[in-house]
């Protein structure tokens, strides 16, 4: 995807419910799970298969998923470029709290912080925290254009 093209899907103003379905698909696929099984997203997200079907198609219909009926879902590349945002945002919130602020992770602050930063609000977090390459968690933290330009 080029560059113009990936900022103006990142720009797309999107509802933190949806940024979660794509979050957890990308978390999945992190874990090796390429295409997603219905329940399993249901139940990563704690909700009915049902909804779970229901808002996948909808996200289909932005062009965000691939739906499978009775295979499962998969990111598009669009879908996986807010994604990649979202994960970004989310650990590094993480390594801010931990590493910086010396204070316990609070996923429910992380949850309701990583939908509402700008790409230039993570860049800013991130090079403050030095560019780091994995959360407190230990889980990778996805490159931004801040890290590309201080190798």
């Amino acid at each position: 995807m080029t560059g113009n093209k990936a900022e103006k899907v990142r720009d797309i103003k999107l509802s933190e419910n949806v940024e979660e379905y794509l979050e957890q698909l990308l978390i999945f696929e992190e874990n090796g799970e390429s295409l997603a099984k219905i329940s399993r997203v249901s139940e990563g997200l704690g909700i009915s298969p049902p909804s779970a079907v229901q808002m996948l198609k909808k996200l289909e219909a932005r062009g965000l998923v691939n739906y499978r009926r009775r295979e499962g879902v998969q990111l598009t590349e669009n879908g996986r470029v807010v994604a990649t945002q979202i994960i970004r945002n989310h650990r590094l919130i993480e390594t801010l709290m931990k590493k910086t602020l010396g204070r316990d992770i609070d996923e429910n602050v992380v949850c309701g912080l990583e939908h509402h930063m700008t790409k230039e609000f993570a860049d800013a977090i991130c090079t403050l925290l030095n560019h780091p390459h994995t959360c407190p968690h230990t889980n990778k933290i996805p490159e931004g254009e801040c890290c590309k330009t201080n190798r």
